[in-house]
């Protein structure tokens, strides 16, 4: 079986943020809402501990994890069935107070805030306490990066979707992308999307609420995929075909406990 990498668990699929450069920002036609029920959620879980899974996992995807209240319970529970798994969690920390930020940290290996501000300001005065508190305990601050980052940042195409980067021409077409190889992307749905760049869900490989994480991976579909990618790079496939994103083998390493 070809090893995972990284899951990325998204449990609700909305966000609150307003980023240009990001296809299901709020301002963007809306997918069809969807919650991840918590038996899913156990599910993937349990069949993550079934496979001794010692990767990185990300309660969260193409979404705002703080929009969903269960967040810190659905931390708790993975925690003790992945102890070996390394945790990772992006939020824009528009949500974030300190009590949920104290909440959070003990089940996280490493939490990154993207404060999207074009001004760089810190956007809430919440935001502003769980700030503080990091700049007073050094020993958080290898776990917590607090980034300032402009809201309308022109980034990766992701897929071609980008609102603010469109007909850009693609110069990594031919170059070999990682992604198929190693994430798992799940939907609340429990349905599989191609990557984390397939934020719309355009991909279909498979649906965890009726299959296993092995069947889903190991899927004709997945495979076939993997088989192009492979053979012809980027160019017949459709998103990678104007996917910008470079991802390698050094962008996993830094996801392993030692």
């Amino acid at each position: 079986m070809q090893r995972i990498d990284a899951v990325e668990i998204e449990t609700v699929n909305r966000c609150n943020g307003k980023c240009p450069f990001c296809p299901v920002n709020a301002t963007q036609p809306q997918r069809k809402y969807a919650k991840m029920s918590e038996e899913l959620f156990r599910k993937i879980i349990d069949e993550l501990a079934e496979m001794n899974y010692s990767r990185g996992i990300s309660i969260y995807s193409n979404n705002e994890p703080f929009l969903d209240e269960r967040i810190i319970d659905f931390h708790k529970y993975a925690n003790e069935k992945l102890p070996r798994a390394v945790f990772w969690l992006f939020t824009n920390g528009t949500l974030l107070t300190l009590e949920k930020f104290l909440a959070i940290m003990p089940y996280l290996d490493q939490l990154v805030i993207d404060n999207y501000n074009d001004d760089f300001k810190i956007n809430t005065p919440e935001l502003q306490k769980v700030y503080d508190y990091i700049q007073e305990h050094k020993e958080l601050r290898k776990r917590v990066k607090f980034w300032f980052r402009p809201e309308n940042a022109v980034l990766y195409s992701r897929g071609g979707q980008a609102p603010n980067k469109q007909g850009v021409k693609n110069i990594a077409v031919n170059v070999l992308c990682t992604q198929p190889f190693r994430q798992l992307i799940i939907r609340p749905t429990g349905e599989i999307s191609l990557c984390c760049n397939d934020a719309l869900g355009k991909y279909t490989l498979g649906n965890l609420s009726t299959q296993t994480i092995r069947e889903v991976w190991n899927s004709p579909e997945h495979q076939a995929i993997r088989a192009e990618m492979l053979k012809n790079g980027r160019k017949n496939l459709m998103l990678c075909s104007e996917c910008d994103s470079l991802f390698g083998p050094e962008l996993w390493a830094s996801r392993q406990r030692p």
